[in-house]
This record gives C-alpha cells, sequence and structure tokens, in this order.
C-alpha cells in the first residue's frame, strides 16, 4: 500500500478519534508507517502495569506503531522488527512477545489481538429492537463497593445526569447483562459488556450496548467498543449495531 492511501485513509478518520489515538500513543497519527512495523519510545507509557506497552494498527492503514516504555522497547525489537502486520497480530506475534517480555510484563500482556470498532456518524447506527428494557445508572443507582460499575469515577468530572452504565433485568429482577461506560478522552465514550453465562444468546448483551450507544450518540460523543479477535458473538454484535473497525490493538 502506497503512503498516499495511507495519508488518505487517516485523513478520512473522524477527529475526535483521531486526538483519541494520538493521545493514547503519544505521536501525530502521520507517525504510523505506510508499511511495516515502527518500534518507538513514548512519554504516554508508564512503568504501570498494562501500560508498558501499547501496540495500534490502523485499519487499512498499512502499518503499526508499537510504542512502549525504554525497557520493554529494548526487549522486543529484536523479535519482531522484522515481523509483518500478519505475523505481529497473530498468535506468532503474541508468543513473540511473550517470550521476550518480562514475567511481570507477560501477564498484562493481551492474550490476542483486541479489535476496537467505532461509529462516528449517527445514521451509522442500527439500534436493535428487542423487547429487553435497559434501565440507565448514574452514579447515585451504583453502590460505593461496586468498583466493576463505577469505571467512570476515572473519566474527567461528569454532570449529574451523566450515565455510568446499563443494566438489563430478567422477569425475577435479576442482571442478565450490564454496560459499564468510561473513558478519559471527552469525546470518546469506551465501554465493555458483561452478560451472565447462563442468559447469553437471549438478547440481553445486545440490548444493553445499543442503549449505551445510543445514549453515546446522543451526547455528541463516539462510542467506542472493543473485543478480542477471539470473541465471535461480540465482534458480530458490533457490526450488526452499526459499528465499524477502526483500529487493532496489543497491550502489556
Amino acid at each position: 500500500m502506497s503512503t498516499n492511501n495511507r495519508e488518505l485513509t487517516t485523513a478520512n478518520m473522524d477527529d475526535r478519534v483521531r486526538f483519541h489515538l494520538e493521545r493514547e500513543l503519544g505521536f501525530s497519527l502521520q507517525s504510523f508507517p505506510s508499511l511495516g512495523i515502527d518500534i518507538r519510545e513514548s512519554s504516554k507509557r508508564t512503568d504501570e502495569p498494562g501500560n508498558r506497552l501499547l501496540i495500534h494498527c490502523v485499519a487499512d492503514g498499512g502499518g503499526a506503531l508499537v510504542t512502549g516504555i525504554p525497557s520493554v522497547i529494548s526487549a522486543i525489537t529484536p523479535a519482531i522488527q522484522n515481523m509483518s502486520i500478519y505475523e505481529l497480530f497473530s498468535p506468532l506475534g503474541i508468543a513473540e512477545l511473550r517470550q521476550t517480555l518480562q514475567p511481570d510484563d507477560r501477564e498484562k500482556l493481551f492474550d490476542e489481538p483486541g479489535f476496537d470498532y467505532t461509529i462516528t456518524n449517527e445514521g451509522d447506527f442500527r439500534p436493535a429492537k428487542t423487547l429487553h428494557m435497559p434501565v440507565a445508572l448514574m452514579k447515585a443507582d451504583i453502590p460505593p463497593d461496586q468498583f466493576d460499575r463505577r469505571m467512570s469515577e476515572r473519566r474527567r468530572p461528569t454532570p449529574e445526569n451523566f450515565v455510568w452504565a446499563f443494566d438489563c433485568y430478567r422477569e425475577d429482577q435479576k442482571v442478565a447483562g450490564t454496560v459499564i461506560i468510561w473513558g478519559d478522552d471527552p469525546d470518546i465514550a469506551e465501554f465493555g459488556v458483561t452478560t451472565e453465562e447462563k442468559y447469553r444468546g437471549q438478547g440481553y448483551g445486545l440490548a444493553v450496548v445499543s442503549a449505551a450507544t445510543q445514549w453515546i450518540l446522543e451526547q455528541g460523543a463516539v462510542p467506542s467498543y472493543g473485543a478480542f479477535a477471539s470473541n465471535i458473538p461480540s465482534l458480530r454484535l458490533a457490526r450488526r449495531l452499526g459499528f465499524t473497525l477502526t483500529y487493532l490493538t496489543i497491550r502489556a
């Protein structure tokens, strides 16, 4: 793929997504190589577990940008510098990273690449048609000890009417599906979905993701939904609602 094609792809990217990626990486999006893998130290990477290594590949962008702290970059460079994008974002790439990383870094390494989807145009959203009625939860609705639902505490200060999560209940009032909303950028809202295993396949996950997506779009923000490559139900759910694959991620 030529550099011109790559520049055309990134030039058409929504500015909110562009800012989010540049903020995460610490580099301009134009830093992505037209081909191959570019490996760099970044001030955005810290010694905090889970933030020592970040690899992004923009969908249809042609190359990947690897950022990390100096010790991680030094360890992984010999193993991956001559890889192709396809090798890096494959079981081979994960295995090579795992072999070169220190034990505490291996623990945080993704087991497989993550697929990150976004909707930047409200007209692309296809709301789910379901009988389930998700319930919006604000800060006051979530007990302090439910740390997993209070991810929005990591966001910048939020207004009183900010929705932190959506729950979907069964007739017995048991929670069957939950979406938790978080993110550091005001224009990007990331969220994750959890469904009770015995209730899966009944549309609860679809209902809460659809509700969260609609609410985020109504706020003028970009919903960002990620799932691992092998999580086929989640990937299908994203595509069904109109999400588009935006970039791939490996983190440690």
